[in-house]
């Protein structure tokens, strides 16, 4: 029993002996670094530079690196660092340091840059560099370094990315786009311009706007005088698709997606860049609201309270009629009413809460500066050349010396179609009747500044949209001149028009009317190019004001008068 014990003894202490030499070895071991292929985001959106710079957005999902570190060794590794810089936009980091990495585990380190608002300056894409410096002690307690190096493209300011998965993992509508979510960040409803832009249209609904506070009619009231604004500035909806891009293993569609401040600016916006004017212009005023995205277009949602059905979303593309097949102007019900049959119906829809994602991290860039004096005269400008301030003019002005009633000196007074119209011009005009075009009837033009006046009659048509649509087509046929019509306001039974109309060495801007009368539709647009026609509205504004339609003044068919 003895010796049974002993050897037991024995054996216990041999095991002893080993458990206490495998531990020596191990602990005495070296450690081994090595990490996995960096994964890079192979390209940034800089619009959107806040959110790639915040770890809270969407849970951390937007990092631009992300390395995972293994310790492959029987000891541990010591003294990792890990940096990183992208020359010209970021210097070298502080350091993130790991002491120690024992034997058998794994580190991972997540970048997210903080860009600087100078990235928001690039107008095209850009080529750059992320360097990842990497540091470390060998077994002998040396500083080991290495310095990893990825291309990452700074995209262009104004450009969306609709889609950052590999294409392997793009399978359904969503995934294409599955980045929608940054447009939250263009909604800049604190951005001056916008500011700018809601002064204007406040002023043209009586001053104030009692916000979402005032319910449901409120809101509509509110929505109205922006759509009604739009349409009578001349505001447009221009066509555009996304471009399919690849990067590396990401097949994306990229889109030129300009600012709301742009799009004031511009007057004109694609269907998203007006969908996020809407947007930064309702939450400005106190709504909250939610950008839709569907195959093929965007619109925007405008809510006022909690219930499912305190909404009312805005087809933002009916400021164009053309846009939506309509041939007249689109009312503001009705273009509620599309978004609202567009809403129900489509069965693929992604939903951007503008206050939601914001909150989330997905701000706005820093915009920069402008003269905010500027953009109050463009503004003005344009209120001033509308069809309602025009409508307001039209016919309003003396057009006889007030001692003698007749022609005022220097001036030639034509007088057409039946004693239906007659309109005072310079007498120093060009002046030409019967035109080629059909329906036109008189022409009168200053060589100098290219002001010209056109007197169209139709004695066979009834409705002044009937007249304008034929005058669109006689122009297009005979002059190889495409018309776009602006906005129109109607005033008693005449329409008053503003537009342009684009030829091929250059356009003109314009603004008509036409009346109906037993005897047909008689109708005079005055215009000039583009650069002249703000500059000639004096002379512009005063043959407005000269001009009767739909009624004779006592004079034959044809004939002027002057002194």
């Amino acid at each position: 029993m003895k010796k049974l014990l002993q050897a037991g003894a024995l054996l216990l202490a041999a095991v002893g002996l080993l458990c206490l030499g495998v531990f020596a070895f191990k602990g005495g071991g070296a450690g081994k670094l090595a990490w996995d292929d960096p994964i890079v985001r192979k390209s940034l959106m800089t619009f959107a530079y806040k959110i790639y710079g915040n770890p809270a957005a969407q849970n951390g999902r937007y990092f631009l690196s992300k390395i995972v570190f293994h310790n492959d060794g029987t000891g541990p590794v010591q003294n990792l660092s890990v940096s990183y810089q992208i020359p010209d936009y970021i210097s070298w980091t502080t350091p993130q340091e790991y002491p120690e990495i024992p034997a058998g585990q794994t580190v991972v380190q997540v970048y997210y840059p903080q860009l600087p608002s100078k990235v928001t300056q690039l107008s095209n894409d850009t080529n750059t560099t992320l360097e990842t410096k990497i540091r470390w002690a060998d077994a002998s307690g040396a500083m080991k370094e290495q310095v990893l190096r990825s291309n990452v493209m700074l995209r262009g300011v104004n450009e969306i990315e609709y889609t950052d998965l590999p294409a392997n993992e793009v399978v359904t509508w969503y995934d294409v786009f599955a980045s929608s979510d940054f447009a939250a960040a263009m909604v800049t409803p604190n951005d001056p311009v916008v500011k700018e832009f809601v002064a204007e249209v406040t002023k043209r609904t009586g001053g104030s706007m009692a916000g979402v506070a005032g319910g449901g009619r409120e809101v509509a009231r509110m929505m109205k005088g922006v759509y009604d604004y739009m349409c009578d500035t001349g505001m447009r909806y221009t066509s555009d698709s996304g471009v399919p891009a690849k990067i590396g293993d990401v097949q994306t569609l990229v889109q030129t997606v300009r600012m709301p401040r742009d799009v004031i600016i511009t007057n004109e916006g694609l269907c998203i860049e007006l969908a996020l004017l809407w947007a930064s212009v309702m939450e400005h005023l106190g709504c909250k609201t939610t950008v839709v995205f569907r195959p093929g277009h965007a619109f925007t949602v405008v809510r006022y309270g909690e219930g499912s059905d305190d909404y009312i979303p805005i087809e933002c593309t009916a400021i164009t009629p053309m846009a939506v097949g309509a041939e007249k102007s689109v009312p503001f019900d009705q273009a509620v009413k599309m978004a609202d049959e567009d809403l129900q119906k489509q069965r693929y829809k992604i939903f951007v809460n503008v206050q939601e994602y914001q909150k989330q991290g997905f701000l706005p860039p820093e915009l920069p500066n402008i003269e905010i004096d500027k953009i109050k005269n463009i503004l003005a400008q344009r209120s001033d050349h509308t069809a309602t301030a025009y409508a307001q003019n039209a016919g309003t002005g003396a057009r006889t010396d007030a001692q003698t009633g007749q022609v005022r000196q220097g001036y030639y007074r034509y007088v057409g179609a039946n004693n239906l119209v007659s309109v005072d011009v310079p007498q120093a005009w060009t002046r030409m009747e019967n035109s080629p075009i059909p329906g036109m009837v008189f022409t009168a033009q200053d060589q100098q500044s290219s002001v010209a006046v056109n007197v169209f009659y139709y004695p066979n048509l009834s409705t002044p949209n009937e007249a304008m649509q034929t005058a669109r087509k006689g122009v297009s046929r005979i002059a190889g001149g495409t018309v776009r019509v602006s906005s129109q306001q109607q005033k008693g039974n005449s329409v008053v028009y503003t537009g342009t109309t684009s030829y091929r060495n250059g356009s003109t801007q314009w603004v008509g009317m036409f009346a109906p009368s037993q005897a047909g539709v008689i109708g005079l647009f005055v215009g000039a190019a583009k650069g002249y026609f703000e500059k000639s509205q004096p002379i512009i504004q005063d043959i407005i004001s000269s001009t009767r339609l739909g009624a004779g003044n006592g004079n034959e068919e044809g004939n002027g008068q002057n002194e």
